[in-house]
């Protein structure tokens, strides 16, 4: 029998944190499954598309990084549109924003800007995202959840923020587990 469990950290607070310990575990485990399911590949599998306009493994690895320093540290603290706000992505994993590559026009290719990274440096990049996330949901309280900020035209909640890089790891992870298969469907994967 295999037991399984959701190794909660003792970064957080169990009587004020309860909430957030939880959310925090979840983040960190769906991290160690896209690090287990990318570990080993090599610079051209990261940048190997199935055609032109394809997202790749890298880009996919570092919006996932961009993603969650976007909406943990711009959105969730704001002011948003600000110089300061902006340059905290690059600032947190190396990269701006618009250096994953994403959107990708519908004739693309891997983008300069990931061009010759390493499997080591997106780890690295999504790493310093998670510890990022740690330290702003470390200094929250679970009551802090139902606060919101605006985006644009949307109200947010800061639960809402956390479920959803929780689901946009995810939804990503799901999109590199494909792009794995269909490495191997060709062979460019052994």
């Amino acid at each position: 029998m295999q037991e399984r469990s959701l190794p909660l950290s003792d970064r957080y607070d169990p009587k004020t944190q309860r909430v957030l310990r939880y959310e925090a575990a979840q983040l960190d485990d769906q991290l160690r499954d896209l690090q287990d399911v990318v570990a080993g590949l090599h610079v051209e599998h990261l940048q190997w598309q199935p055609e032109p306009g394809r997202n790749t493994i890298g880009m996919l690895l570092a919006h996932i990084a961009v993603a969650e320093v976007f909406w943990m540290q711009v959105a969730a603290a704001g002011p948003h549109g600000t110089p300061e706000a902006e340059g905290r992505v690059k600032e947190v994993i190396g990269i701006a924003g618009h250096e994953d590559g994403m959107p990708l026009a519908a004739c693309g290719a891997h983008p300069a800007s990931l061009a010759g990274m390493r499997i080591e440096d997106y780890l690295a990049m999504l790493a310093d995202a998670r510890e990022a996330t740690h330290a702003t949901l470390s200094s929250w309280q679970d009551e802090d959840l139902v606060q919101t900020y605006v985006l644009e035209d949307d109200r947010i909640s800061r639960a809402w923020t956390v479920y959803h890089v929780l689901e946009h790891l995810s939804s990503h992870l799901g999109q590199i587990r494909l792009l794995k298969r269909g490495m191997k469907d060709t062979g460019a994967l052994a």
